[in-house]
């Protein structure tokens, strides 16, 4: 069942897809919210994961800004959503991660 995470490791998008590999490995997450300053309280620019880098070939030249999806393609919701209403937008968006 799908859950919230309170308090994400977010990336910078200046950050590069070798150096995001590496964090994937020490943390074993494999999805990350971008934000401008790479803090949790930065402004949302987009979201990176796993299947976004996959095929990428340069990964210590790119930045993750290139690889990321961005804010305006992103289905987001409000803080303080219902658990039940999340999961149901996540299953109507057909998304696997909701910022």
């Amino acid at each position: 069942k799908n859950g919230f995470i309170m308090h994400p490791i977010c990336v910078k998008p200046e950050m590069t897809i070798q150096e995001l590999d590496a964090l994937r490995k020490s943390c074993g997450f494999t999805g990350f919210p971008v934000t401008k300053d790479g803090k949790m309280e930065g402004e949302l620019l987009g979201l990176v994961t796993k299947r976004d880098t996959d095929f990428l070939e340069e990964r210590g030249s790119t930045p993750v800004s290139v690889a990321m999806t961005t804010r305006s393609e992103l289905v987001t919701a409000e803080e303080g959503i219902e658990l039940a209403s999340a999961n149901q937008l996540i299953r109507s968006s057909k998304k696997g991660k909701l910022p």
